[in-house]
């Protein structure tokens, strides 16, 4: 492994710990000499879980799967049903100001200036999406969001594994 990355992590996987947030530990390979002789360990890492509102989401999402499948035999928790509803009228109303502004531009419909105004304010309210700071949080979160959805792929490939593999499954 050593001649493909030059500092390899261990990932340990431990389903029958229940004390933990996750049961995972995380090591890192130090080189440490033992009796004149370099020789590769694993430390063992302390980390702490820091997640956002978006990680919440779909973790808990996932957890409110149903046994029998994802689609339409997922039940989805209501609080995301009332944000996907939020969402929905937002961008119906965007769209609707933005018909608006190129039906007024084009002269289908006569100025309203109050409204203009408001929608010029609107528009200078939101953050900037093209800085470099947004596409790198941008970037972060959903690199952050992909890494939570394989961890909670790999927790239930460890789960299904442990699963098949124990006395009580070989004997059903």
């Amino acid at each position: 492994m050593c001649g493909i990355i030059e500092s390899p992590l261990f990932l340990k996987l431990n389903p029958m710990m229940k004390h933990m947030d996750l049961p995972v530990s995380v090591f890192e390979s130090v080189i440490d000499i033992i009796n004149g002789e370099a020789t590769m360990l694993f430390a063992e890492l302390v980390y702490t879980l820091a997640t956002e509102e978006a990680e919440r989401i779909r973790v808990d999402h996932v957890a409110q799967m149903t046994a029998t499948g994802s689609g339409e035999n997922s039940t989805v928790p209501k609080h995301l049903i009332a944000q996907h509803s939020a969402i929905k009228m937002l961008h119906s109303l965007v769209k609707l100001i933005s018909q608006y502004v190129k039906a007024s531009e084009a002269g289908e419909v006569p100025f309203n200036h109050e409204i203009l105004l408001e929608t010029y304010a609107l528009g200078h309210c939101l953050p900037v999406l093209s800085t470099d700071k947004f596409r790198t949080d941008f970037y972060d979160q959903c690199n952050d969001v992909g890494l939570m959805t394989y961890l909670g792929t790999i927790t239930k490939t460890c789960n299904s594994t442990n699963w098949l593999h124990s006395p009580k499954s070989t004997s059903e």
